[in-house]
Formats: structure tokens, C-alpha cells, sequence
């Protein structure tokens, strides 16, 4: 038979490690192909060359008991974060949304009604994620406006940033283009006395509310299709 799966502490897995069913990595936000590979490398070796990253198709074609082993296998948190986000970075824009939009919904969110949109929005937080959760809080400064955090009001307050966002208002062409756009921060950085890159910072701040976050210009551009960065800007200036 396949071994005993034990805890970090060697001991057999249990309740009290805070998993009782299934259902309960579903609501962690472990997506059900994460779960059957992590399980399938559970007291088992795949062959050389295989990987630890495989369906279950091809775990099927390649398991042997000889490659069970005998000793217990220890539950690794880490290495199913890994796999789950890795199911996650290779799923497309419009399946990962599918699994997305219940959750988004679920946090009261009000979703723009261009799915293309939202496709573009779930290809731009994908990298950040490492469970379906954590898509709630990457989408949040973009379905919802957001209040900037202390490091965000800081930076806002800093020397000469909010009369360099002043400026770039004033230049910002009517439709978001990328290179005018770059080519207009490093103008007004000039003028304004300031570095690029306090004046990036500025922009990151007034936009998500947050100095950590997506690219930068990726993310404004999809707000800029929602006619929603103007007011950002203008915003964190008044």
C-alpha cells in the first residue's frame, strides 16, 4: 500500500494540521489539478526526466509500485504552493477568469462588462499568483478605488511628487499610448526636478494605492480604458 502521509514534525497528518477534506484545499484556492499531482508525488518517484509537474493522464502512463516508496511522505506546504501556482501561470487568461469571477463576485466587486477586459486583467495579476485567493486582493485596486496605504501617502507627500503628477496631467495625451506616454514621464521628471523614478513611484501610488504591484504601464493602460486613471491621478494631486 502507498505510505502514511505525515506533518512537517514527522507525525501522521491529521486534523489538527488544519485540513480535513478535499473541499477544504478548494477553499484555500488549490485548484483540483494542483491537488492530484501534488498527491501523486506523495510517497511516489516519477522516472528520471519526468518532473515533478504532470496531469494525472501522465502520471497514469508512467506509475509503479516499484517506485513506491516505504517510508512515510511528509506533507510539504511549499512545494503544493509551487505546483498550484504553477497550474495557475500556465492556465489562459480566459480559463483562469472563469475561476476568478466567483471569487471577485464574492468580495462584492462590480466587473466591467468587456470580457476582454477582464481577460487582460487576469494575464497582467497571473504571475502574481500562487492560489485562486489571491486573486482577489491583485484585482482589487483595478474592480474597486483604492485607498493608498501608508507608504503610498508618504510618497504622495514627498518632495515635489504631487507637482510632478501636476505636470504630467497637464501633458497626459487623450488616448493612453506607451511610448508617448514613457517618452512624456521622462519630460516632466526633467521639469519637475525629480527622479523618473519618484515620479513612477507617484504614479504607482496614486493609480493602485500601493508602491508593490503589476507593471506599471500595463496597469495603466487597463485603467485608462476604463477612463479611470485620470481621476486617480488627480486625486492623489488635490
Amino acid at each position: 500500500h502507498t505510505p502514511l502521509i505525515l506533518n512537517r514534525d514527522g507525525r501522521k497528518l491529521s486534523k489538527r494540521d488544519g485540513v480535513t477534506s478535499i473541499s477544504d484545499f478548494q477553499a484555500m484556492g488549490y485548484t483540483a489539478e494542483a491537488i492530484g499531482n501534488y498527491m501523486g508525488l506523495l510517497g511516489w518517484s516519477p522516472p528520471q526526466g519526468m518532473g515533478e509537474r504532470f496531469t494525472l493522464v501522465e502520471a497514469s502512463r508512467h506509475f509503479d509500485f516499484d517506485r513506491v516508496n516505504r517510508a512515510g511522505a511528509r506533507f510539504d506546504w511549499d512545494k503544493l504552493n509551487w505546483i498550484n501556482g504553477q497550474v495557475l501561470h500556465g492556465q489562459s487568461s480566459t480559463a483562469l477568469r472563469a475561476q476568478l469571477e466567483p471569487l471577485w463576485r464574492q468580495a462584492g466587486f462590480t466587473l466591467a462588462a468587456d470580457p476582454a477586459w477582464l481577460d487582460r486583467l487576469t494575464g497582467l495579476i497571473s504571475p502574481s499568483l500562487t492560489l485562486l485567493k489571491d486573486g482577489v486582493d491583485q484585482a482589487r485596486p483595478f474592480l474597486t478605488t483604492p485607498e493608498p496605504d501608508q507608504a503610498a501617502r508618504d510618497h504622495l507627500a514627498s518632495e515635489g511628487c504631487r507637482a510632478a503628477l501636476r505636470l504630467l496631467l497637464e501633458g497626459l495625451p487623450d488616448r493612453f499610448d506607451d511610448a508617448a506616454v514613457r517618452a512624456l514621464l521622462g519630460q516632466v521628471a526633467k521639469a519637475a526636478g525629480v527622479s523618473r523614478g519618484v515620479l513612477m513611484k507617484g504614479v504607482r501610488a496614486a493609480l493602485l494605492g500601493s508602491l508593490q504591484g503589476p507593471d506599471l504601464m500595463a496597469s495603466w493602460a487597463l485603467l485608462s480604458q476604463r477612463g479611470e486613471d485620470r481621476g486617480r491621478l488627480l486625486g492623489a494631486i488635490d
